[in-house]
This record gives structure tokens, sequence and C-alpha cells, in this order.
């Protein structure tokens, strides 16, 4: 995009990164509706196969001229970095923090990242310069973006259950109720380059965050009785300030490298949500887990031993049992609801505290304007 542009695609860019999720689950419930499971893979298959044909016709050629080696140690050590994080996170909640596993994976994970850096400042072409992280636009989008869909992600994992588990809408339904989020994002998307002109970047990314974190907050005030209506509100407020923080935060990540450097800033901007999604789920979803299995009713203790392990492992295998029990189910039905509306709530409160986090963070160290394109 020329300059004068820039904004407006990278706007339309992350707008349709975020809106996409809630159109891929709206035809994911859609298949489910009348086809197997399996549909959703075959169609993702052909979908993708699809857009591979367009970007062979339709796509620039940007070949790089004169390219470089392959930086493995850089793409070894943030993989595994990567990695032992997830599962650290997820271990360290389903079998405790100071399990030797749990630790050993903190430690790999801590290593890795150490090896990416010190070896990243002594390669002349590393797989992403650690130095880039110096340029204050470029580290604020780059936590910016990583945090919204650590929490975009995470949220998704846990609110469809809510929809589908306690409301007991269909995945077709359940992916439908989310749909007001992106209806909210794409507009504001879209407004929030002439926002960030008018207020400066500092601020549209700090109020972005903020909105963020105060709409997973309302939702995770919710009870096994709310209904849908204080979850679209929480739902629409998360969608403002999703459709400010990801566009300004996508934007200050390509404004912050020059026009020979956008591709580095495009594949930046895709791994931090690649690396935010992976980490929210597993994050929310260790979190949740572990306050549902700690919040069920003792009754479950009474119940044949398979059929007590399954409803430990899930909400959803924990009201099936219930049915099954009939009348003298109900009171199980309840116990597995409340528990579900405990790990939500838990995992929502944690996953706001850290987009609160990197709001003020925002507020003080990001770019009050924007960089200049070139």
């Amino acid at each position: 995009f020329p300059p004068g542009q820039r904004a407006k695609g990278v706007a339309t860019w992350s707008g349709f990164a975020a809106a996409g999720a809630i159109i891929g689950m709206l035809a994911a419930g859609a298949l489910l509706e009348w086809f197997s499971w399996r549909s959703i893979f075959i169609s993702s298959a052909a979908v993708a196969l699809v857009a591979a044909v367009a970007a062979l016709l339709l796509s620039p050629n940007t070949k790089d001229e004169h390219p470089s080696p392959p930086d493995v140690s850089g793409a070894v050590s943030t993989a595994v970095g990567i990695g032992t994080l997830v599962f650290a996170i997820i271990e360290g909640n389903e079998r405790g923090w100071t399990e030797p596993a749990v630790i050993a994976a903190l430690v790999v994970t801590v290593l890795a990242f150490t090896a990416y850096a010190w070896l990243g400042m002594r390669r002349e072409h590393p797989l992403l310069d650690p130095a880039l992280f110096g340029i204050r636009g470029f580290r604020a989008g780059a936590i910016t973006v990583l945090v919204q869909f650590m929490a975009v992600f995470g949220f998704f994992f846990v609110g469809l259950q809510y929809l589908q588990l306690i409301l007991g809408y269909s995945p077709l339904k359940a992916a439908a109720a989310l749909v007001p989020v992106a209806v909210v994002v794409l507009p504001t998307s879209q407004a929030t380059p002439h926002l960030v002109r008018r207020v400066g970047m500092k601020a549209t990314m700090t109020v972005g965050l903020l909105l963020l974190s105060a709409g997973l907050f309302v939702i995770s005030r919710l009870e096994v009785g709310s209904g849908y209506l204080p979850f679209l509100g929480g739902l629409v407020l998360a969608g403002f300030g999703i459709g400010l923080s990801g566009a300004v935060g996508t934007s200050a990540i390509t404004g912050s490298l020059g026009r020979g450097q956008q591709g580095v800033a495009s594949a930046m901007n895709d791994t931090t949500r690649e690396v935010g999604s992976a980490v929210g789920i597993a994050l929310m979803g260790s979190i949740y887990g572990s306050h549902y299995r700690s919040s069920l009713p003792d009754s479950l203790d009474q119940l044949p031993a398979e059929a007590s392990e399954a409803a430990r492992d899930s909400a959803a295998a924990g009201l099936h049992v219930a049915d099954q029990l009939g009348a003298r189910g109900a009171a199980l039905a309840d116990g597995v609801k409340s528990a579900f509306m405990d790990g939500l709530s838990a995992s929502l409160i944690a996953v706001s505290v850290i987009v609160l986090a990197a709001a003020i963070g925002c507020l003080f160290r990001a770019p009050r304007t924007p960089p200049a394109s070139d």
C-alpha cells in the first residue's frame, strides 16, 4: 500500500483477522447442524486450497532478489520456547506448579528465549532481530496484538461452552450469538486510523485494551441464570476494544519498520496473533479446568468411578452424566453448571487482569504518535 492508504489497509486487515474467527465458527456451527464434525476439516481444506490458488494468481511477487540464509537456531529456539511455555501453563494448572516436569519446562522456556536473543544479536540475518523490540512502537504493537489475541481466543474457548452448556444453544446458535463481535469489530477497525490522528496512538491503544479488559470482566460476573443479554453487553464492549487495539497494534508494528522490512512486520504481526492464541487457550483453559474441578459437588464421589471421572474431565460430560440419572440428576446438573461458572469467572478475571496490565504499560511506554511511514 502507498503510505497515504496504508493505515486504511492495515485497519481492514486487522478487522478481518478478528472477524474471521467468528465467521469460521459460524460456518463450523452450520456444518455441525447437518453433517459430521469431519466436514469442518474437509471444508477448511477446500477453502485453503481456493485461497492458495487466489494467492498464486492475484498476489504480487515480492520475492527477495538476495534472500538471506535461514536462521535454523532462531527457528528451533523460538519453537521450543513457545512449546514448553504452553506445556508449562497447562501442566502447571493440572498437576501443580512445583512438579518437576513443570519447573523443567519453565526453565527450558527461559533458556530457549535467552538463546534466541543471544544468538539473534550475533547473527547477520536473524529470524527476527531482537533489536527490533527496542523500538517503542514495534514493542508496544507486538504486546498489544499478542495480549488481544490471547484474550480473544481464550474467551472463545470458554465463551462458546457457556452458550452451549449453560444456555443450551446449538453449535450454530452459539456461533451466531458471537456475531455481534464481528459487527462491532469491523467498523471500529475502520474508524481507528481517524481516532489515532485525532487523539494519538498511545490513547487509542490504551483505551482499546481497557475496553477489552472491561468487557471480559463484565462477562466474568455472569451467573447460571444470567442469560444472554448480560453476555451480549460484555461482548459488545469487548468488541470495541478488539477493534481499537487490533488495528492500532498492527499499525504500530508495520509503521515502525521501513518499506523494505514490511515482510518482517507482517510476519511479526501474524506470529504475535498465533502465539497469543495458543497461550490464551492454554492459560484460560487451564485456569477454567482447575477451578471447575475444585468447585464440583461432593456428591460426585457417590457415582460410579467412570461416571465421576468423566464429569471431572469436562462440564459437557458432567451434564451428560446428570441427564442419564433422570430426576436424580437435577442436583448434579446444578452443581456442574455452578462449577462451570466458577471456572469461567476465574479464567476471565485472570486474562482481564493481564489485558489491564498491558493497557497500563501502553499508557506509560507506548509512543504518543504513530511512527512516520515511508
